[in-house]
């Protein structure tokens, strides 16, 4: 509703003999005799202070029962967080394990844990003789680790191969080579390039997060 004349010349002359320094105290003057018209009375509520970037990442956190870990810092402007943040809170990237792809499987086969065996190869990559020397198991992988020393022969297209999967021979030492004189060709190492696209596509599979 509208002040009334008569009312906005009462608050006129109230301001001319009160003088107000401030417009607060001008507000509080005309408060104090009820003279404060209702919409400059009235409290603007507080503009909610939000975490999140988004009404979406707000409701993608509600929805999925999401606790945000004190000082975590999102990825959206102002350090907000977004819903990709929230997804990455939900499911973890795996930690992507420093091993052969032969080893891993060996290590799955024998029900042994990996991640508890100490590498020796490059950057301490984890390699099959590692796990095999690891092993509690009593078959026939702590006899036969002895001739895994000999080198194999590898055609210069299946060495190209390795090099593209990170393998080297400790991966192929159960590998027996079709090639002339026992020389690994590249569909010898189709079994295992099969492994390492698959613990490939297992590092990467959690990026797709959009």
């Amino acid at each position: 509703m509208a002040t009334s004349a008569s009312t906005l010349s009462t608050i006129i002359d109230e301001l001319i003999a009160l003088r107000p320094k401030t417009r607060n105290e001008a507000i509080a003057a005309l408060d104090a005799k009820g003279l404060l018209p209702k919409k400059l009375a009235e409290t603007k509520p507080e503009k909610k202070v939000t975490k999140f970037a988004s009404k979406a990442a707000e409701e993608y956190a509600e929805a999925h029962d999401i606790t945000i870990p004190e000082g975590f810092v999102g990825t959206a402007n102002k350090d907000k967080i977004s819903v990709s943040d929230l997804k990455k809170l939900r499911d973890p990237p795996k930690e992507k394990l420093n091993a052969s792809p032969s080893a891993q499987k060996y290590a799955r086969d024998m029900g042994i844990d990996i991640t508890k065996i100490t590498g020796s190869g490059k950057d301490g990559k984890v390699m099959l003789k590692d796990v095999k020397e690891g092993s509690t198991t009593t078959d026939e992988s702590g006899s036969g680790s002895d001739s895994d020393s000999d080198k194999k022969k590898i055609s210069p297209a299946a060495a190209k191969l390795m090099k593209q999967y990170n393998l080297d021979e400790d991966d192929i030492t159960d590998i027996e080579g079709t090639g002339s004189k026992g020389t690994i060709t590249v569909k010898d190492l189709k079994e295992i390039i099969e492994l390492a696209k698959a613990t490939l596509a297992d590092g990467e599979e959690t990026e797709e997060d959009e």
